[in-house]
């Protein structure tokens, strides 16, 4: 039987060599399933970790998050995804966005002579904003909307289809406003519009109404 005088002694270059090795293990980032983070829109005031910038702007940026389940993100960690590692999330975040875009019922909103003014797109999904990315969007309703329309996405429940040829875009400004400051996931006040297959700001909703 070993006892505090017989027991062997761990040999000073193994120990430093498991030392290393568990050094190493918690440097390494950690295992990467591409679904489970998304590429989604958010506030620059948000800072998260992994952003990438959106054209037009400085004030909404694409940030990468982890889906943690059905109604909740969490910002994805630096350490969690490495470039690769970010391209794959954003090619699945397409195939999800799709998905979800597939199951979307619009509502039509119409003026006093009953001509359509916007649709309205709302899910209690978190990474509702990823169908934005996808370069097929703006012709999606064309046959109620017309060609290349423009959106605008005051918060994460919540995006408005508008045709581009509308006569006052403006006049959503407060309803954009409102949805923007009273939910507890804001995103924009911008006027969105994609080019060449890629989102990009158009311009603002004004906030002097």
């Amino acid at each position: 039987m070993l006892n505090r005088s017989t027991r062997r002694k761990i040999n000073c270059k193994s120990y430093h060599r498991i030392l290393a090795l568990l050094v190493l293990l918690v440097g390494l980032p950690l295992s990467t399933n591409a679904d489970q983070f998304c590429l989604i829109l958010d506030p620059y005031f948000y800072r998260s970790p992994i952003r990438v910038p959106l054209q037009g702007t400085t004030q909404t940026v694409l940030a990468y998050y982890r889906i943690l389940d059905a109604e909740t993100l969490a910002p994805a960690k630096l350490q969690e995804l490495t470039a690769e590692a970010q391209s794959a999330v954003a090619q699945e975040n397409l195939d999800r966005a799709r998905r979800l875009l597939a199951v979307i019922r619009p509502e039509i909103i119409r003026d006093s002579n009953g001509v359509i003014t916007a649709l309205r797109v709302q899910s209690s999904d978190p990474t509702l904003s990823a169908i934005l990315l996808l370069p097929e969007l703006s012709n999606r309703y064309a046959n109620l909307l017309g060609p290349d329309c423009y959106f605008a996405v005051p918060n994460r429940r919540t995006i408005f289809f508008l045709p581009r040829l509308a006569t006052d875009i403006q006049s959503f400004a407060p309803l954009v406003h409102s949805l923007y400051h009273n939910d507890p996931w804001p995103i924009s006040t911008e006027i969105f519009e994609i080019v060449d297959g890629k989102l990009r700001a158009h311009g603002q909703f004004n906030d002097d109404f």
